[in-house]
């Protein structure tokens, strides 16, 4: 009887490990890198420009179509402050693939995208470009505007970098000059997308987000826990910035086949 029983318990423990075998192999990792199909310094993962078919290029036209919804005559949206609740959420991807795709848009709107993170700005290493001066320059040093807005070669999309690092983001993000930069910019430009540092770890989306027209937060799933992102909200509102809604990225989803035909 010993014998049968070790004999059984050995088979259990050998289609176990074969199970977990397979599910090690099962195990794929989405990264959402899109190949280049134009010869571009732009990186991969800006997928509204690489590959603007692609059904993840489709969740940013719906993205641009709710805010286009949500604006109104009297209360209209056309500065909008993104930002995360802590690093290496997305925030900076997003608001990029945002900008791009609110550019390709048919009514042919005028979009500004500005780096207002200045303290570790990454649009212009995400688009490729070398910029000397930026939205830095232009607060702290009169640095005249026209000297700090890129054409990258995409048709109605301007990109305003950071320009050179200072040693106080915040004091110049909460500046009365911010607020009439942005003024001034919202008669030129029909959107404006701001891309700002994670608002728990510094005080400037909150800053910045209070000048603008309202704020996304973005929240990588899987990873954020909920608490985190309602003190990020709680820390936006005490700021006075509106918090219009939320991004989720990093979702893995199974799409049924007969969805495709639609992708």
């Amino acid at each position: 009887m010993g014998k049968i029983t070790d004999a059984l318990k050995k088979a259990a423990q050998e289609r176990i490990a074969r199970l977990e075998k397979l599910d090690q192999k099962a195990e794929v990792k989405y990264e959402f890198i899109a190949k280049k199909k134009v010869e571009s310094k732009i990186d991969p993962r800006i997928v509204a420009f690489h590959d603007p078919k692609s059904s993840v290029s489709e969740q940013y036209r719906i993205l641009r179509t709710n805010f286009q919804g949500i604006s109104s005559p009297k209360h209209p949206i056309k500065a909008i402050t993104i930002t995360s609740s802590v690093h290496s959420e997305g925030k900076t991807i997003t608001a990029i693939n945002l900008a791009v795709s609110m550019a390709h848009d048919l009514n042919k709107k005028s979009i500004l995208l500005v780096d207002a993170d200045l303290r570790r700005a990454k649009i212009s290493k995400y688009l490729g470009v070398n910029a000397e001066v930026g939205l830095a320059d232009l607060i702290a040093n009169g640095t005249n505007i026209d000297d700090t807005l890129l054409n990258i070669g995409i048709d109605n999309l301007t990109v305003m970098p950071a320009g050179k690092i200072p040693h106080n983001p915040a004091e110049l993000l909460g500046s009365a000059k911010l607020k009439n930069i942005i003024t001034a910019l919202k008669s030129k430009y029909d959107y404006i997308i701001i891309d700002t540092p994670p608002i728990i770890h510094v005080t400037d989306a909150g800053l910045v987000g209070a000048q603008t027209d309202g704020t996304i937060m973005v929240i990588q799933a899987n990873r954020t826990q909920k608490g985190v992102v309602e003190h990020a909200e709680m820390l936006l509102k005490q700021a006075q910035a509106k918090v219009l809604g939320y991004i989720l990225t990093n979702i893995q989803y199974h799409i049924p086949a007969y969805l495709y035909r639609y992708l």
